[in-house]
C-alpha cells in the first residue's frame, strides 16, 4: 500500500488473533493458542477510492483468509494539524474537523 500510485493519505496497521476461518493452515502454536495470527489494516478513504483499491488487491494482492469490510465514517480529522497535513492541503479527505477550522 505504501506504493500505490496515486499514493493512498495514509493507513493504520496493527497485529490481530483471528477466530474466524478454522485452523487448517495455523502452526502448532497457533492451535493450541486457538488464534490464528493476523494484521489488521484501516484506512479512512472515499467510496471510489474504497473500490478501486479493493479491485486492485483483488486482482494483485489476494490471501488466503483475506476480509474485508466498509462502512461509513462520519468525520475525520485531527484536533490538531501537523506540519505534513497542512502540506497536504487536504487533499485525500475534506474533513468536518478542517472545515470547521476554515469558518
Amino acid at each position: 500500500m505504501l506504493n500505490f500510485d496515486p499514493p493512498l493519505p495514509g493507513f493504520t496497521t496493527w497485529t490481530a488473533e483471528g477466530h474466524g476461518f478454522g485452523f487448517g493452515d495455523a502452526t502448532v502454536s497457533e492451535r493450541v493458542r486457538g488464534s490464528v495470527k493476523r494484521s489488521v489494516i484501516v484506512a479512512v478513504l472515499g467510496r471510489a477510492v474504497a473500490s478501486g483499491l479493493l479491485d486492485l488487491i483483488a486482482k494483485k494482492g489476494a490471501v488466503a483468509h483475506l476480509t474485508y469490510w466498509t462502512e461509513p465514517v462520519d468525520g475525520f480529522g485531527q484536533m490538531r494539524p501537523t506540519d505534513s497535513a497542512a502540506q497536504q492541503g487536504g487533499e485525500a479527505l475534506d474533513t468536518q474537523a478542517t472545515k470547521e477550522n476554515d469558518k
